[in-house]
């Protein structure tokens, strides 16, 4: 795909405003990039929107995962109003090739179970990360045809990524640990 037009950030910026206004909580620029945050209902007619609006055309689907920002499981985001965060947040970035716009996705997630819509239908794409964000932080894609587990064995318990995830090496002996028990017992390392 040949490049029709480099947009400049800003113009990035208000085209992918106005072919979204309505949808979006909050949209700014980061480093040349634009962010954008939308409710998790909105996120398949943004996906929509974004890969086939004039202009912005984001055919590229790069990057899909998850973010746990809650203070080590505790569920708090921030200190105060102004830095607090959701819990998780889904983030997912698409590519336009002809305008040269990176476009940042953050999708807030606020309750639990913490379900987000699959854009799979947008994105073919989108099916393997799906399947690996929910197996690492435990969100549910509705719409998904099969969210089963990439790296984990079936029984696996747990959300590896989750802050709250306990890791198994730190449950049986304290960090930093000893190599044996009898060492552990004597206070060496």
């Amino acid at each position: 795909m040949p490049v029709l037009e480099k947009l400049s950030h800003d113009d990035a910026l208000s085209r992918v405003q106005g072919l979204l206004d309505g949808l979006l909580a909050d949209a700014h620029l980061n480093y040349g990039h634009v962010d954008i945050t939308c409710v998790p209902e909105n996120l398949v007619e943004v996906t929509r929107r974004l890969r086939d609006g004039d202009g912005v055309r984001c055919r590229f689907f790069t990057f899909m995962s998850a973010v746990d920002w809650t203070t080590f499981g505790e569920g708090e985001g921030g200190t105060d109003e102004e830095t607090k965060r959701p819990p998780l947040e889904v983030l997912l970035h698409l590519y336009s090739p002809e305008y040269v716009i990176h476009v940042t996705v953050h999708v807030p997630l606020t309750a639990e179970p913490f379900i987000c819509p699959s854009i799979a239908g947008v994105f073919l794409g989108a099916l393997w990360a799906e399947r690996e964000t929910h197996e690492m932080f435990g969100i549910e894609f509705e719409g998904h045809p099969a969210l089963v587990n990439l790296y984990l064995p079936e029984d696996f318990e747990g959300n590896p990524l989750r802050k709250s995830f306990k890791l198994a090496t730190r449950v049986v002996k304290s960090w930093p640990g000893a190599k044996d028990p009898e060492e552990a017992a004597g206070g060496g390392r």
